[in-house]
């Protein structure tokens, strides 16, 4: 019965998908605007999280700032949701244009190649996230890996897989990251981690990030202490509507020499910078902070 479902869902939202992935992105955003009106108003889409959430990171701020902010993040969700199904039938030349690493960050990486340096990028759900395997390996020497959480849908597991492979990027399992990147040691790559999702608390590092004890994930750290790889903070600003330049800061160049928890602490900072900056584009609405730390207590 679940295999039948799994199949309903993906055959009648593919088609849709599709559709909206056609259109012209004038005639996209304009679907995008009606549909924050439906998420928003309407159906209020996990509202009461999103609330929560930004009451707790910026307790400073006014109930009529929050609200504010409350809205942006609702209109940018649904145009990263457009951005997404635009990838489907996008050419390799327009997923370069859509996704571009600024200069530095270019300069950046060529320089880490050229002196034989693997890097780890730790990247948050910040911007549209989803471009960065499409733009990202387009633009540099380096094999770039993604690391990427199974679907419970299979077949929508299969799609995004295709699409976060059309360029030259490969993926890893979660659970099969060490192993792989071990395996592929001898290989200049650059790894992307998603650094803010929340970790299984066995072994959580515990930090504050947006006014808030958080439980963090340090395998990103481990891995590349062990490996000696580069470790770098990847960011995604958004310039316009579908369109994002690609920065990095260098954490280290060689995560072996750092102290346990350094790296976490620095992309942590980084990240959050970038929340204060324009908190729109962070995705609120991730239950970002249910592992509490007095439950460990």
């Amino acid at each position: 019965m679940k295999k039948f479902s799994n199949a309903l869902a993906y055959y009648i939202a593919l088609p849709l998908m599709y559709f909206f992935s056609v259109l012209p992105w004038a005639v996209v955003f304009i679907f995008s605007d009606l549909f924050f009106l439906l998420i928003y108003y309407v159906f209020g889409y996990r509202r009461r999280i999103v609330r929560m959430n930004l009451a707790n990171s910026f307790p400073e701020k006014s109930q009529a700032e929050l609200k504010f902010i409350e809205c942006k993040f609702y209109r940018y969700f649904t145009d990263m949701l457009f951005e997404m199904m635009k990838l489907l039938t996008m050419s390799k030349k327009q997923k370069l244009e859509r996704c571009k690493m600024d200069t530095e960050t270019l300069a950046q990486f060529k320089g880490l190649h050229d002196r034989g340096r693997s890097a780890i990028v730790v990247i948050g759900h910040y911007g549209n996230w989803e471009y960065c395997p499409s733009g990202l390996p387009l633009q540099t020497e380096f094999q770039t890996y993604v690391i990427y959480h199974p679907l419970s849908n299979p077949y929508f597991d299969r799609l995004f897989s295709h699409l976060r492979t059309s360029t030259s990027c490969k993926l890893y399992t979660m659970a099969g990251t060490l192993k792989g990147m071990l395996e592929n040691r001898n290989e200049l790559n650059m790894t992307a981690f998603l650094s803010d999702q929340a970790p299984r608390r066995k072994g959580a590092y515990w930090a504050q990030f947006l006014n808030q004890e958080t439980a963090v994930s340090t395998g990103s750290e481990k891995i590349a202490q062990k490996l000696q790889m580069a470790v770098l903070y990847g960011s995604l600003e958004r310039v316009k509507r579908g369109k994002y330049i690609f920065r990095t800061q260098l954490i280290c160049e060689d995560a072996s020499k750092t102290k346990p928890g350094e790296i976490t602490e620095s992309h942590l900072r980084m990240l959050e910078k970038d929340i204060h900056k324009a908190p729109q584009y962070w995705l609120w609405t991730h239950r970002r902070w249910k592992l509490k730390k007095s439950d460990e207590d």
